[in-house]
């Protein structure tokens, strides 16, 4: 069982990543914007977060960024879950252990996505 923080604007999009992942066995936290999900990732540490782009407080691609500049949650493994961003755009701010996958995704995308970056780590 890995620990997951999660970020979408979107209430059934939340709800269902939120599903998708407990029923792989996981524990998950979940946020509505961008500065919450960091703000837990920072306190927990989990071993996987999942984000949005287009979201208040800031886009996926700004807590990627906050992310891999500190120091304490650099090598947390980041799955972006977008439709918004170009794989161009999201590669200047993702790592070597980061996933993107594309929305609309299927349910068994996103574990695959997830599952992937839990394997990088």
């Amino acid at each position: 069982m890995a620990s997951i923080a999660a970020a979408d604007d979107d209430r059934d999009v939340r709800t269902l990543v939120e599903r998708v992942l407990v029923r792989a066995g996981h524990d998950v936290s979940t946020h509505d914007d961008g500065a919450a999900l960091v703000a837990d990732v920072r306190a927990n540490h989990p071993d996987v977060v999942v984000t949005d782009n287009e979201m208040p407080a800031m886009t996926g691609l700004e807590v990627i960024q906050t992310l891999h500049d500190d120091n304490e949650t650099a090598d947390i493994p980041v799955v972006l879950a977008t439709g918004s961003v170009s794989e161009t755009t999201a590669a200047e701010v993702m790592n070597e252990h980061d996933q993107l996958v594309r929305k609309p995704f299927t349910p068994a995308e996103l574990q695959d996505s997830v599952d992937t970056a839990l394997d990088e780590t």
